[in-house]
């Protein structure tokens, strides 16, 4: 089976929505007219170079955007269902999942309000994948 693991981006305020191509400022003709920018560098970018290094290559690892409803709901809906929540327990989840600074393993909600620091976030995903 291939898993999912979803981490829902933080504040805009400190995620890249700059206007560059790669969410930084752009400079672009700077330094001899090359392609220039200050990349971005949030909570995220470490839990996620984190992940994607320490997981196997079957394992996604993607950045989300809270307001992505149209993406977290089905995964979050669909992940607590298949685990047996219903009612109450499964909208405690879902909100859960769709708060900023979100770590979410195949739909369910492992970190919510705050991404934990990069090592403990591969060390809750791997516990919940039993690589260990």
């Amino acid at each position: 089976m291939r898993h999912r693991v979803v981490l829902v981006r933080g504040p805009r305020a400190t995620g890249g929505g700059g206007g560059g191509c790669c969410g930084g400022d752009v400079r672009p003709f700077d330094e001899g007219g090359g392609h220039c920018h200050t990349v971005v560098d949030d909570e995220v970018a470490p839990v996620y170079r984190a992940l994607r290094s320490a997981l196997p290559a079957d394992v996604d690892v993607e950045i989300v955007s809270p307001t992505n409803w149209p993406f977290l709901l089905p995964e979050l809906v669909g992940g607590g269902r298949r685990r047996g929540l219903r009612g109450l327990a499964l909208a405690r989840s879902v909100r859960a999942g769709i708060a900023v600074s979100s770590l979410v393993l195949d739909g369910a909600v492992l970190a919510s309000g705050g991404l934990p620091a990069p090592d403990d976030a591969v060390a809750l995903v791997e516990a919940q994948l039993s690589l260990r």
